[in-house]
C-alpha cells in the first residue's frame, strides 16, 4: 500500500490537531514533571496518586478504586504491586473473599508525608507554567468527564 495524498494530509492533520494525541502528549510530560520531583523519594507521579488515593479512602476495595481513578483493574494491579513489595501499602481481605482492600501502612504514610513537599513544588511549576489557563482546563477536563456515557 502506498501513502495516498489525502491520507497523508489526513495524518498530518491528525498529528496536529488531534485532541487525544495531544492530550497523552500533555500527559506524558506532566507526569514527567512530577516523577522528576518525586524521584528523591522513590515515587513516581502514578504512586504518589494512588498512596493519596488510599490515604483518603480508607479500606477502599481494588474495584472501588478502580472506577474513582477511572483505570483498568489489570492496570491498577500492576501498579499497586511495587508499592506493595516496597511495604506502603498492603491489601486485605474485604467483605467477600473476592474483595480486596487496601490500606496505606505506616511506612506508606510516611512516605506519603515526605511526598507531599515535593509534590507541591511539582505541582507550583505546572501553576506557574500555565498560570489561569489551569482553571480552564480543569474544568474542562471535567466537562470531558462525560464523553464516555
Amino acid at each position: 500500500m502506498h501513502n495516498s495524498n489525502p491520507t497523508k494530509e489526513m495524518c498530518q492533520i491528525a498529528a496536529v490537531k488531534c485532541i487525544g494525541m495531544q492530550v497523552r502528549r500533555a500527559a506524558r510530560l506532566v507526569s514527567a514533571h512530577y516523577d522528576t520531583w518525586l524521584k528523591p523519594i522513590g515515587l513516581k507521579g502514578t504512586q504518589f496518586t494512588l498512596l493519596n488515593a488510599v490515604f483518603l479512602n480508607p479500606r477502599i476495595s481494588i474495584g472501588r478504586l478502580s472506577e474513582q481513578l477511572l483505570m483498568d483493574r489489570t492496570t491498577l494491579n500492576r501498579n499497586l504491586k511495587p508499592l506493595e513489595r516496597r511495604g506502603l501499602l498492603r491489601s486485605e481481605p474485604g467483605e467477600d473473599l473476592r474483595m480486596r482492600n487496601l490500606v496505606l501502612t505506616r511506612k506508606g504514610e510516611k512516605t506519603l508525608h515526605e511526598a507531599i513537599p515535593l509534590w507541591k513544588a511539582a505541582q507550583a511549576g505546572v501553576e506557574k507554567r500555565m498560570g489561569k489557563r489551569l482553571n480552564g482546563l480543569t474544568s474542562d477536563l471535567r466537562k470531558i468527564e462525560g464523553l464516555n456515557s
